[in-house]
């Protein structure tokens, strides 16, 4: 299991839909990650992780190496999605 946690959660103005009805059609999303222990933090694709968890589909996460200093603690005010498995493209 991959833990993957979004910028934000989905805004309630029909976009999720729309980003659920294009990802059908194209499939799996690809989304820029920077990796901290063994969860994944989204630097974009709120809606794209959101429309991939409900449809059962497992994004591509490009991995980011980032120079944090220090790891805040934030991940408990954002949202949160679990994938049984992710395709990890290191960059």
């Amino acid at each position: 299991m991959k833990t993957i946690y979004a910028k934000h959660a989905p805004y309630d103005d029909g976009t999720l839909g729309l980003v659920c009805n294009e990802m059908e059609l194209c499939g799996a999303p690809t989304i820029r990650v920077i990796q901290i222990a063994e969860c994944f933090y989204a630097v974009e694709g709120s809606h794209r992780l959101a429309s991939a968890h409900y449809l059962g589909l497992e994004p591509k996460l490009i991995v980011l190496h980032a120079d944090l200093p220090g790891i805040p603690r934030i991940s408990q005010d954002l949202p949160v999605y679990d994938f049984t498995h992710v395709w990890v493209i290191e960059s």
